[in-house]
């Protein structure tokens, strides 16, 4: 899957969207795999298991399937658009919001614990609320390939549009 396909890039003329998290729905196929056969075990050993222990299986299995509902319906649909002739940025989850205008954006990178991404915000209070708009980074060789795919065909095609300098390495 190439860098287009993994963040479900679109630039019609008027307007670049792309979606930040759309790869992790092909991790969630796993997850719910994992899920079902866990269930399935959990059932199966239920007349072996003791009630308190069948009780705090299925539990955690519960809290395991809410987060994959939670990352299936409120993090993987989430899409960035960049309306050109509006000169705004939306925010897609499923009812479109204006988060910015093009002159309110800046972009830099978080850093977290063992890793990094992207973040877009405005300039007056990006450090209060900001927009994720790349997967993570670890530093790793592998990752700074993806990470440089991702400059090349994600990020410096969107900063082109909104006229915004960009500091490509030499």
């Amino acid at each position: 899957m190439n860098t287009i396909e993994r963040y479900k890039f679109e630039d019609n003329g008027s307007e670049i969207s792309f979606m930040p998290n759309y790869s992790f729905l092909h991790t969630l196929k796993w997850w719910l795999a994992a899920g079902v056969i866990a269930a399935a075990v959990i059932f199966y050993f239920k007349n072996i298991l003791s009630e308190k222990f069948f009780i705090i299986a299925a539990a955690l299995w519960v809290v395991y399937m809410g987060y994959f509902l939670l990352d299936l319906i409120f993090r993987v649909p989430v899409k960035y658009i960049f309306d050109k002739r509006e000169k705004s940025i939306y925010r897609k989850l499923y009812f479109t919001k204006r988060i910015m205008g093009f002159d309110e954006m800046t972009y830099f990178i978080n850093e977290e614990t063992g890793g990094y991404y992207y973040v877009i915000g405005k300039k007056r209070n990006q450090f209060v609320k900001n927009y994720r708009i790349s997967k993570y980074f670890s530093g790793s060789k592998s990752s700074r390939l993806k990470e440089g795919e991702f400059l090349d065909q994600i990020l410096y095609p969107v900063l082109n549009v909104l006229d915004v300098p960009i500091n490509r390495p030499q």
